[in-house]
Protein backbone atom coordinates (compact mmCIF):
# COMPACT_ATOMS: atom_id res chain seq x y z
CA UNK A 1 0.00 0.00 0.00
CA UNK A 2 1.06 3.64 -0.17
CA UNK A 3 -0.24 6.37 1.65
CA UNK A 4 -2.50 8.80 0.16
CA UNK A 5 -3.59 12.40 0.60
CA UNK A 6 -6.94 11.32 0.88
CA UNK A 7 -6.35 9.22 3.85
CA UNK A 8 -4.23 11.70 5.78
CA UNK A 9 -6.95 13.95 5.25
CA UNK A 10 -9.75 11.31 6.72
CA UNK A 11 -7.14 10.05 9.56
CA UNK A 12 -6.75 14.11 10.41
CA UNK A 13 -10.42 15.18 9.69
CA UNK A 14 -8.84 17.89 7.66
CA UNK A 15 -10.15 19.51 3.87
CA UNK A 16 -7.51 20.82 1.52
CA UNK A 17 -4.40 21.64 1.67
CA UNK A 18 -2.92 18.56 -1.13
CA UNK A 19 0.42 20.22 -1.74
CA UNK A 20 1.09 20.43 1.42
CA UNK A 21 -0.07 16.74 2.85
CA UNK A 22 1.52 15.31 -0.24
CA UNK A 23 4.86 16.96 0.08
CA UNK A 24 4.97 15.65 3.50
CA UNK A 25 4.16 12.45 2.54
CA UNK A 26 6.97 12.30 0.29
CA UNK A 27 9.32 13.70 2.90
CA UNK A 28 7.55 11.26 5.43
CA UNK A 29 8.58 7.82 2.78
CA UNK A 30 12.13 9.02 2.24
CA UNK A 31 12.87 10.36 6.01
CA UNK A 32 12.10 6.61 6.77
CA UNK A 33 13.50 5.22 4.02
CA UNK A 34 16.80 6.50 4.81
CA UNK A 35 16.56 6.16 8.38
CA UNK A 36 15.88 2.24 7.69
CA UNK A 37 17.80 1.25 4.16
CA UNK A 38 17.46 4.15 1.33
CA UNK A 39 18.78 1.17 -1.28
CA UNK A 40 15.81 -0.81 -0.31
CA UNK A 41 12.99 -0.23 -3.19
CA UNK A 42 9.98 1.60 -1.32
CA UNK A 43 7.70 -1.15 -2.55
CA UNK A 44 9.36 -3.53 0.00
CA UNK A 45 8.31 -0.94 2.39
CA UNK A 46 4.54 -0.71 1.27
CA UNK A 47 4.37 -4.56 2.33
CA UNK A 48 5.15 -3.59 5.61
CA UNK A 49 1.50 -1.88 7.37
CA UNK A 50 3.99 -0.44 10.07
CA UNK A 51 5.64 1.77 6.98
CA UNK A 52 2.08 3.40 6.09
CA UNK A 53 1.92 3.92 10.18
CA UNK A 54 5.50 5.42 10.07
CA UNK A 55 4.63 7.71 7.46
CA UNK A 56 1.40 8.92 8.83
CA UNK A 57 2.87 9.49 12.23
CA UNK A 58 5.50 11.39 10.06
CA UNK A 59 3.20 13.45 8.53
CA UNK A 60 0.85 13.99 11.34
CA UNK A 61 3.36 15.41 13.30
CA UNK A 62 4.98 17.94 10.95
CA UNK A 63 1.72 18.78 9.94
CA UNK A 64 0.69 20.12 13.30
CA UNK A 65 4.37 20.81 14.08
CA UNK A 66 6.09 22.27 11.47
CA UNK A 67 9.49 23.27 13.15
CA UNK A 68 11.89 20.15 13.21
CA UNK A 69 13.69 21.71 16.37
CA UNK A 70 11.96 19.16 18.95
CA UNK A 71 13.36 16.45 17.37
CA UNK A 72 11.70 13.20 16.32
CA UNK A 73 8.08 11.47 17.49
CA UNK A 74 9.05 9.11 20.19
CA UNK A 75 6.72 6.74 18.68
CA UNK A 76 7.91 7.20 14.89
CA UNK A 77 11.12 6.49 16.08
CA UNK A 78 10.23 2.78 17.69
CA UNK A 79 8.95 2.44 14.48
CA UNK A 80 11.89 3.03 12.50
CA UNK A 81 13.63 0.60 14.97
CA UNK A 82 11.14 -2.46 13.86
CA UNK A 83 11.08 -1.69 10.29
CA UNK A 84 14.95 -1.76 10.92
CA UNK A 85 15.10 -5.30 11.92
CA UNK A 86 12.48 -6.65 9.84
CA UNK A 87 14.38 -5.39 6.42
CA UNK A 88 18.12 -6.08 8.00
CA UNK A 89 16.60 -9.85 8.76
CA UNK A 90 15.13 -10.16 5.05
CA UNK A 91 18.55 -9.12 3.84
CA UNK A 92 20.33 -11.59 6.32
CA UNK A 93 17.58 -14.09 4.33
CA UNK A 94 15.90 -14.60 7.61
CA UNK A 95 11.81 -14.11 7.77
CA UNK A 96 12.04 -11.85 10.37
CA UNK A 97 8.15 -11.83 10.99
CA UNK A 98 8.26 -15.33 11.95
CA UNK A 99 9.50 -16.21 15.44
CA UNK A 100 12.24 -18.58 15.72
CA UNK A 101 12.68 -21.29 17.59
Amino acid sequence: MAVTVEQIQNELHIDGEDDLLQSLITEGEDYIRSAVNYRVPITRYEQYPLFDRAVKTYVSSYYYDRSSGVGSNKGLVMMINHLRGRIWGEEDGEDSTTPTQ
